[in-house]
């Protein structure tokens, strides 16, 4: 009896040292994780035309010393994230770049070097992870792919983009834009069924629990800009008010957009009341100046992140709105748009 008292006390024992080695190992590779995910770009702590804010990654898209094109920036107080192009590939601009829910991903319009054979790939929808630094290109599309949003999950990417007359024939002019769906677990593109016109440069957002997504109709050439509304499921559709640059809340209860001029943030409620003005750049100041890019919404819905073009200088200063407080504080000047504000994971 002893004897087998002493076997399971030996054995309570070892499983207690195995236990407290596994708890380690997973310890030691969250560090890991964390340090790879974190890790600095080379000999700079900040990238100039960006900022940081406590326990959040931001997005932005900007020259690098040393690096070809504008590449996307991942920032956070703990490091710097470059993500280049995948090779052979050049990352496109004047769309609205996304940055995952999960901190892990980010999705980007692609297009060939060389852009000389008509009929040849003109642009793909890539999705690089941060994680393992590697990228996965979806699609074969007519002109570049449109703004991206990731789904409230992080498993989708909604976007828009022009399709060929037939495949590979090289000729996409007057073709529709088309909205569709990427499942990043299994690679398949599926359009909505929206009939409907959208606007692929303009900004499209999501809804929290993942029914609806609000985009914009109308070029900014058009005389009429409009947000719009639509079902993800069965397409269907409604127009919600005059404006551009769609941006869903956290929270659920708000959209914030800008109007048709773009001198004015406003909020409306997705049911279409309460709209209200919470940022006039009239007000502020005398210079011409435009809101761009669309609102950036902090991760707990209280603040909004805003992108002031100043002329036509190319400038943008970037400020944060409280909504609560109406406090404005400038957090950088002369820099790069913000484009994406999500939780940093640890």
């Amino acid at each position: 009896m002893l004897r087998d008292t002493n076997y399971l006390l030996d054995m309570r024992d070892t499983f207690e040292r195995l236990e407290g080695v596994a708890m380690r190992n997973r310890l030691l590779f969250a560090l890991l994780l964390a340090a790879l995910l974190m890790r600095p770009c080379a000999s700079q702590e900040q990238v100039k035309g960006t900022f940081t804010l406590p326990n959040s990654l931001l997005l932005f898209q900007t020259s690098v010393p040393g690096v070809p094109g504008e590449p996307l920036i991942v920032v956070s107080t703990t490091g710097v994230i470059v993500v280049q192009a995948k090779a052979g590939l050049w990352g496109q601009m004047g769309t609205v770049h996304a940055l995952a829910p999960s901190a892990d991903r980010v999705a980007w319009s692609l297009a060939p070097l060389n852009d000389s054979d008509r009929k040849s790939l003109r642009s793909v929808l890539g999705v690089y992870s941060l994680l393992d630094k590697s990228w996965k290109i979806y699609g074969d599309f007519c002109t570049q792919v449109g703004s991206r949003v990731f789904s409230p999950d992080g498993t989708r990417v909604a976007f828009a983009s022009q399709a060929w007359s037939s495949p590979g024939n090289g000729y996409c002019s007057n073709n529709p834009i088309v909205l569709q769906i990427l499942d990043i677990p299994t690679g398949k593109l599926t359009p909505l069924p929206y009939s409907g016109g959208i606007f692929e440069s303009g900004r499209l957002s999501w809804s929290p629990d993942g029914r609806y997504l609000a985009g914009q109709i109308g070029t900014w050439a058009d005389p009429t800009k409009q947000v719009v509304v639509i079902d993800v499921a069965s397409g269907s559709a409604r127009i919600l008010v005059e404006g551009i640059n769609p941006s869903w809340s956290p929270k659920g209860d708000w959209i914030a957009y800008e109007d048709d001029k773009g001198l004015k943030c406003n909020l409306i409620h997705p049911d279409g009341t309460g709209t209200k003005v919470v940022l006039d750049l009239e007000k502020r100041f005398h210079g011409y100046r435009t809101f761009s890019q669309g609102a950036v919404w902090s991760p707990d819905g209280e603040k909004l992140l805003l992108n002031e073009q100043k002329g036509d200088s190319g400038g943008i200063d970037v400020t944060m709105l409280d909504l609560a407080s109406g406090k404005i504080t400038t957090k950088y000047r002369n820099g790069a748009a913000v484009l994406g504000w999500v939780t940093q994971m640890h």
